[in-house]
């Protein structure tokens, strides 16, 4: 029988499930406890269990009004934690008692972004499964040569030209870079016109740092001592993955592009310490076919689908949070849940390419 439960981030079942079970820095509690500021919601974890095989998922549990709420993965790949060779009929079940504690407690839908590396294989017939694009990825076991001979022919001409102009990339270990690091963030997302989700109030910084820490790098690219651009990275050791997570550049030195010497060192410094990946995720909302995602490309070939699974918890509530428009029960492919869909802002032609930025910013 499947046992379900609520855990709060400091329940020491959450902790054990992680020392037995893949994961990544998106489900650590000390993360979630971070995104609680950034995803604007309380952090959980969704554990279900039949004594043997174990399943966990990280939601951010978001106000939706007096009689309800919603459920969402914290921003980035935090999708189900599974024990090994969990079997296709424990998950099954565990999902359907999962949804049904979830429609007990008031839930109207839930969104779960997956894991390209961690989720490849995760199969559930609940709600609808949605392959949203490519995600990129370098394989870090391989040779320092061979990452250079990966590298497109215009990244290396643009990396070899920033350190031939005196560009460093240094790790700041201290973290007396952050401050500057944040001012840098935020100039971004002010000049590219970002929406407000895209920013954080210092709290969310301030909890980060203090909780996961150890599985934090910042990266900095200098000249003349100048920071010119920051990556905040994300180190899941245990699981060998090194992602980029949040990303910002002096306007002055666009010239530099600082985010490919970044990269570029980044890569060498995962590849020193024995991790296996360096996940630097997708184009703009999961596209393939955009000036992002073939940035990324250009540091590898190795790709991966990203697919979020969409479910809607309770249909009633659902509807008429859409208007009373049944049809959006049978479509879920697009903006979900839909009743959080906001109008777009018009803009100069531009929009693509900002998007593009922004999204750069925050993989």
């Amino acid at each position: 029988m499947i046992q379900v439960k609520f855990l709060g981030t400091s329940a020491s079942e959450w902790a054990a499930v992680l020392k037995r079970c893949p994961h990544d820095c998106y489900h650590l509690p000390g993360w979630m406890r971070a995104a609680e500021f950034g995803d604007s919601g309380k952090a959980r974890g969704l554990y279900a269990t039949d004594g043997e095989q174990e399943l966990l998922m990280p939601i951010i549990r978001r106000h939706v009004d007096a009689e309800g709420w919603d459920a969402v993965s914290p921003y980035g790949y935090g999708g189900p934690v599974v024990s090994d060779d969990v079997s296709r009929g424990f998950v099954e079940a565990a999902m359907r008692a999962i949804v049904e504690r979830l429609r007990e407690t008031g839930c109207i839908s839930w969104f779960i972004r997956l894991h390209p590396l961690l989720n490849a294989h995760w199969r559930s017939a609940m709600g609808e499964v949605v392959e949203q694009g490519m995600t990129v990825s370098v394989d870090l076991t391989k040779s320092a040569d061979a990452h250079w001979r990966e590298t497109r022919r215009g990244h290396r001409h643009d990396i070899v030209k920033a350190l031939e102009a005196g560009v460093t990339v240094r790790v700041d270990h201290d973290g007396s870079a952050l401050p500057t690091f944040v001012r840098l963030y935020n100039q971004t997302m002010r000049r590219v016109d970002a929406a407000p989700s895209y920013c954080f109030d210092e709290r969310y910084y301030r909890v980060l740092m203090a909780e996961t820490g150890a599985n934090l790098r910042l990266f900095l690219a200098e000249e003349a001592g100048q920071v010119i651009g920051a990556t905040l990275f994300s180190v899941a050791w245990d699981a060998g993955i090194m992602q980029a997570h949040l990303f910002g550049m002096d306007h002055h030195y666009l010239h530099r592009q600082p985010s490919k010497i970044i990269t570029h060192i980044a890569r060498s410094w995962g590849r020193e310490r024995g991790l296996k990946r360096l996940h630097l995720g997708g184009g703009v909302g999961g596209s393939s076919a955009d000036s992002l995602f073939n940035f990324k490309k250009g540091f590898s070939s190795d790709t991966h689908v990203f697919r979020t699974q969409r479910v809607i918890i309770d249909p009633q509530r659902y509807v008429a949070l859409c208007g009373g428009d049944k049809s959006v029960l049978a479509d879920m492919k697009g903006f979900f849940p839909a009743y959080r869909r906001r109008a777009g802002t018009a803009g100069d032609g531009s929009v693509g390419d900002d998007l593009a930025e922004v999204e750069a910013c925050r993989r």
